[in-house]
């Protein structure tokens, strides 16, 4: 289950290509608060809170903007269509592994925060369990040295 959510917070607005344009984000750092939904786990899963600081390098490559800090190098997760529409971002996704998934995704950014959604849905032990994220974030100020 650790995989299945670090590979959701990786891929919360992990944006495919070093190519794709840059979501309306400020850089500096954020505050990223996540809320999973799976049906079969505990009602009342609480809700996961990060911060990650953004450079402006790191907007150059939206990969470096996914909300967990997770490693860009790692490739078990593709990115695929994403479409960048005024504000909103959207994708699909595939991962790999023992925990193989696939899904899509949107954000809609508006410089100092972000809203979004992910759906993925994955077969373990023979049967399809489906997990839907909801997430935002908000723009604190300056990341600190």
């Amino acid at each position: 289950m650790r995989y299945v959510t670090t590979c959701l917070l990786a891929a919360a607005i992990l944006c495919g290509s070093a190519h794709a344009a840059a979501p309306n984000m400020k850089d500096g750092l954020w505050e990223i608060t996540m809320k999973m939904d799976m049906p079969g786990m505990p009602a009342g899963m609480k809700p996961q809170v990060m911060r990650q600081c953004i450079t402006k390098k790191d907007l150059e490559d939206p990969r470096k903007t996914a909300p967990s800090g997770g490693d860009p190098r790692d490739n078990r997760c593709q990115m695929t269509d994403y479409k960048m529409q005024g504000n909103t971002a959207s994708w699909n996704m595939a991962c790999k592994g023992e925990d193989a998934m696939t899904g899509s995704g949107t954000a809609t950014y508006s410089g100092t925060s972000y809203t979004g959604t992910n759906r993925m849905t994955m077969k373990r032990g023979g049967q399809v369990q489906t997990m839907t994220m909801q997430y935002s974030g908000r723009h604190l100020g300056e990341c600190k040295k």
